[in-house]
Formats: C-alpha cells, sequence, structure tokens
C-alpha cells in the first residue's frame, strides 16, 4: 500500500520520525531542523539526503518562522489526505519574573504557535504534538497579543474566532483570564524616579542589551547577594574584560544622555554605579557596597528588558506600580492556558483531539520517561486514542545495555571506527531488536575522564553508591556546596531498574552499573530506545545533547500504530508482536 507522508517538525535527530518509519507505512518527506548537528545525524540516518531538510527559499537554515509551508506540499504535491505532521515544539512555559533568568518569556512558546500554523496551512489527515508532560500546568500560558493580518495565533480576535462555536466558552466567559507579571520587585527605594520617568515616558530600550554583559551583571549580583561582607575576589581574565566593556557602555550611556538632555530620570542610577564596577575589576569594592550601588542598575535594567519583551511580544498590556517599599511595577495582561488553547484551535480546524502523558516504560523503552502528547485525525474513520501498553514484560537498564560491558568505549573522536559486536550468543528480546539491521557497534564513544572522575566512579562502584552523595568527603571537595549538588550528579545506573529521564548525560556524569567508566553515546541511545543503525553526527557533546533532547522511538512507534489504527490501517508489524517472537521466557515470573 502507499505509505503516508511524514514532516517532521522539530525533529531533531529524529526520534519520531524513526517511530513512525519502524511500523512500515510512514514516508518521511521533509523535516524541519534549526540545530546543525542534528540535522546532519537527521540526513545520514535517511538516505544521505540533504534535502531532506525543509528551508525557506534562499535561506541557509532550516528556520520553521520562515517556511512557507503551504507551498512546500503544493511544489511537492504532496494531498493533504496523505499527509501525517509530527514534532514536539520547544515550550519553556512562563517564569513570573524569575531573578535567575534574564529574560520573563521564553521566546520558544513562540514555536508551538508556529506548529498550528503548519497544521492550519497544510491541513493534514493527521498529526502529533509532543511535549513536556509540565506544559499541562498552569505555568505554562499563552498572553494576548495585538491584533496582525498574518500568523496571527494569539490575538483576542483569534481566540473569539476559534471558540465562537464552543459551549465552554462565552462573550463573558472567554478562554483567557486577567493575569499580572511581575516585572520589577526591588528594594531599592531609590529607584522610584527612575521608575516614573519610565512608565510616564512609555521608555523600554535597555542600558545593556547583551546577553553576555547582562548576565555578567547577574554574575556580580550573586557574589554580593552570597557574599555580601566580603572582599570581592580577583576576577578572571575574562570577567575583567567584560566588567571594562560594561564600564566602557555605560560611560558612552551617560555620555550621549547628557548630549541628547535625555534619560535623565535613568542617568543617576548609571552614574552611581559605574566607579562601583571600576572598583570590582581592581579588587578594592566592598561586596555589601557593591549591592547598594549596582543592585539598582541591574534592577531598573531588569524592567527595561521585560518591558522590551512585552513591545516586542505584542503583549496586550497596562503597567500598574506600587512605590511602597519593596518597589513593583506589574504588567496587567490577559493569558490562556497552553493545552487548552490547543485543543480549541485543533478542534476548530476540524480535528478529533485525544491527549494526556504517556510513560515510555510501557512501551518497551527501559527509561523513566513520562511526556505529553496530543494526537488529532481529521474525519478518520475512528476517533484517535492514545496508546495503552500491550507488552507482557517492563525493559529495564539490563535489558538495553549490558552485552555491550565487555567492549570498551573509545574516548578519541578522530580515531573512532565503528567497533564489532562481543562474541557471545544473545537471548535478549530487546538487545536483538537494537542490534536489526546494524552489522558494527556505532557511536560507542565516551567522555575521556580525567583521573579524579574516575576514581569517583571507582569508589562509587566499590561501595555499591548511586550517586555523587555516596562518595566520601575527601573525594567531594572540588564542589562549593556538596550538600546541594543534584542526586543525578555522577549518578550509577541499577542493571534491575528503569533508567532515570535520559538528558545530557556526559554533562551529569552518569556512570556505568557494571563498569567505572561513563555511560557511551551508544548506551545512552540504548536507554533512550534508538536502535544501533541509528548514527548520530556531530561532536561528542552535540551527539550527548541529541540522544537527550530525543523521543524515545519505542513510544513514538506505539503512538503512530494508535494513529493507524484510527485511520484504519494495521502496521507491517506490531510493536508488542515484534517484541514478544524475540522473547524466551524463562518462567512465568519473567512476565509483570
Amino acid at each position: 500500500m502507499d505509505k503516508l507522508k511524514i514532516i517532521d517538525l522539530f525533529s531533531g535527530a529524529g526520534g519520531l520520525s524513526s517511530g513512525f518509519e519502524q511500523t512500515g507505512r510512514f514516508e518521511v518527506i521533509g523535516a524541519v531542523e534549526l540545530n546543525p548537528a542534528a540535522a546532519e545525524t537527521y540526513i545520514k540516518n535517511h538516505g544521505n539526503n540533504p534535502n531532506i531538510i525543509i528551508k525557506a527559499e534562499g535561506s541557509i537554515q532550516s528556520n520553521i518562522t520562515e517556511i512557507k509551508f503551504k507551498e512546500f506540499i503544493d511544489n511537492k504535491r504532496v494531498d493533504s489526505s496523505k499527509l501525517v505532521v509530527i514534532g514536539g515544539p520547544p515550550c519553556q512555559g512562563f517564569s513570573n519574573a524569575n531573578r535567575q533568568k534574564n529574560y520573563l518569556i521564553s521566546g520558544n512558546n513562540q514555536l508551538v504557535k508556529e506548529f498550528v500554523r503548519a497544521i492550519d496551512e497544510m491541513r493534514p489527515k493527521a498529526f502529533l504534538m509532543e511535549n513536556v508532560k509540565a506544559i499541562e500546568s498552569v505555568k505554562h500560558k499563552f498572553f494576548v497579543t495585538q491584533h496582525k493580518k498574518d500568523k496571527d495565533y494569539s490575538s483576542e480576535n483569534h481566540l473569539r474566532e476559534i471558540t465562537a462555536m464552543n459551549s465552554k466558552y462565552s462573550i463573558d466567559k472567554p478562554i483567557w483570564k486577567d493575569d499580572l507579571i511581575t516585572l520589577l520587585d526591588s528594594e531599592f527605594n531609590s529607584l522610584q524616579t527612575a521608575i516614573k520617568y519610565i512608565v510616564q515616558k512609555k521608555y523600554d530600550t535597555p542600558i545593556i542589551d547583551d546577553e553576555r554583559l547582562v548576565s555578567r551583571l547577574r554574575v556580580i549580583e550573586k557574589e554580593y547577594i552570597q557574599k555580601s561582607r566580603a572582599k570581592s575576589k580577583s576576577k578572571s581574565p575574562k570577567s575583567v574584560a567584560e566588567i571594562k566593556e560594561l564600564v566602557n557602555h555605560l560611560a558612552g550611556q551617560i555620555d550621549q544622555m547628557l548630549i541628547n538632555n535625555d534619560d535623565l530620570g535613568i542617568a543617576p542610577v548609571i552614574i552611581q554605579a559605574l566607579p562601583s564596577l571600576q572598583k570590582l575589576i581592581d579588587g578594592e569594592l566592598d561586596l555589601q557596597n557593591a549591592k547598594n550601588t549596582i543592585g539598582p542598575l541591574i534592577d531598573i535594567n531588569t524592567l527595561l528588558i521585560h518591558l522590551r519583551e512585552l513591545k516586542d511580544e505584542g503583549i496586550v498590556n497596562t503597567l500598574k506600580v506600587d512605590m511602597k517599599s519593596p518597589l513593583k511595577v506589574y504588567a496587567s495582561v490577559k493569558s490562556y492556558n497552553v493545552v487548552e488553547y490547543l485543543r480549541c484551535v485543533f478542534e476548530y480546524f476540524d480535528y478529533d483531539i485525544d491527549s494526556g502523558p504517556i510513560t515510555a516504560s510501557d512501551f518497551g523503552v527501559p527509561q523513566k520517561r513520562s511526556r505529553f502528547i496530543m494526537i488529532g485525525t481529521y474525519k478518520a474513520r475512528y476517533k484517535p486514542e492514545l496508546p495503552i501498553r500491550k507488552l507482557k514484560r517492563l525493559f529495564y537498564t539490563r535489558d538495553a545495555i549490558s552485552d555491550l560491558a565487555s567492549v570498551p568505549p573509545e574516548a578519541d573522536m578522530k580515531k573512532y571506527k565503528a567497533l564489532d559486536y562481543p562474541d557471545f550468543p544473545i537471548d535478549n528480546p530487546l538487545q536483538k531488536y537494537f542490534r536489526k539491521g546494524s552489522e558494527k557497534l556505532h557511536n560507542h564513544i565516551n567522555t575521556a575522564s580525567n583521573s579524579l572522575s574516575l576514581k569517583r566512579f571507582e569508589e562509587i562502584r566499590e561501595s555499591g553508591g548511586k550517586n555523587f552523595h555516596s562518595l566520601s568527603d575527601e573525594m567531594k571537595d572540588t564542589y562549593t556546596d556538596a550538600s546541594r549538588t543534584q542526586t543525578t550528579i555522577y549518578l550509577r545506573l541499577n542493571y534491575d531498574d528503569h533508567s532515570p529521564t535520559v538528558v545530557n548525560i556526559r554533562k551529569s556524569m552518569w556512570n556505568h552499573p557494571e563498569n567505572a567508566v561513563s555511560l557511551s553515546v551508544r548506551e545512552a541511545a540504548r536507554l533512550q530506545s534508538f536502535k544501533d543503525k541509528h548514527i548520530f553526527c556531530g561532536t561528542k557533546d552535540q551527539q550527548y545533547q541529541q540522544v537527550g533532547n530525543a523521543v524515545p522511538p519505542l513510544m513514538a512507534r506505539a503512538i503512530a500504530e494508535s494513529l493507524l489504527k484510527s485511520l484504519g490501517i494495521e502496521p507491517e508489524t506490531p510493536l508488542d508482536k515484534e517484541l514478544q517472537e524475540l522473547v524466551v521466557y524463562e518462567n512465568e515470573e519473567a512476565l509483570v
């Protein structure tokens, strides 16, 4: 039968499409991926065809905001009734003036709306959207924006249109609600004049716009919060260079303000901070003094960054100011829940929807990983339903990687060549699945760990420990505050349990359950359920990152089979049947 065509958005290394292709009923005709290394991996696993990556005409990047999807499928002569769109748009949610972040609203939120635009333009037979489980939480919200003629997926006009026929909403009870965003929460009463000036003049130009220099200010802030009565330490060449750059930039700002006789409400804040920044360079400034002089500059610059964000995002808002101590500036906005919006807009497009969290381990993935899934079909034979577990047993870390324990990973990328599999029979069904279609072991590379890391690996193994907190005190002394170190640092996997959620395990220094070494890219890929024939490209860190960012292919395959069922199509071989055919149960205790 003719295969359904797939367009894979935010494709990464190709975990979603790999699962769909394994059903034998789907064929990828295009993918969108901005990251060059991930795009290279995708190309490598799709016949080395660079044209598989969709780009706007004249662009060298696969940037979804530039792509006209209707033109793409028309040029490809793709029948929308044979098209399926899949993807996992990043959604960082909304942080209510989180002082640990330079920005208030993540630009990645817009990418969810780009997924909506793609569905709107192509109107495929079916779609799948994958995301973090927390997307359903109240912190994930969109904001009502000003109306635009093009790409309008968040204005009041758009929202009223998509909910007009929905009995849940009305003019008196719209999808949005009144909300407040905290733009400033400052203990410095000296900022009253600057705040009045900013509000009256509707001023929204940050004093410091360079992200490097904004981050440098955050480091200074952290220093004086943690060591308020200490003398500042000598600075690294990089930090000194950045503070000097800050001083020069601010001096130039003052000169320009005086020349133009403008922004005088903000000038005193800058003038107060300049001498203190200079003393920081020389290592002479008391950090308590830094708080009182540089702190106001940080706060007012943060406010201006947030105001510019509101303007750039087109978010409809009204400012509210509370001049009592602490000083507070709010933006009164209208917000609405991300998942609620997605349901409304896709139902408005005439799709039947099912959504909710699913757990990867239910579908053969040897990992604790839950993801939010939304699937939709257009005039399908049956309404779509999320997959349910059909496997008779679960698979654990031992099932995934124990056969590779006797093959030491390579650390030198330049000298690496695909390795031979160990020469002993394999009876584990998951390992048989991983090896299917591959004659060699690819990407079995790991970090060239330093001597201290290797000693830590060895001590954790010898003591039967679990992570960094299992180390002796002398092995922890390179950490500033060992007690606050996350339990995932130096995590030693347990053969007889699922792996925790795989992230970039190189940065977390995960180590092997049997050997005192860090996990290889291939071992991490198996924990994600990638077959061994799926080859990763890029630097070592890029490969680890691609694996950590991926959707487990076995979970994707289960979702694909559910979509096929709603369309009245059978997969070539159902996942549960394929894995069970590889299983030889020794006793009933093997069944879970």
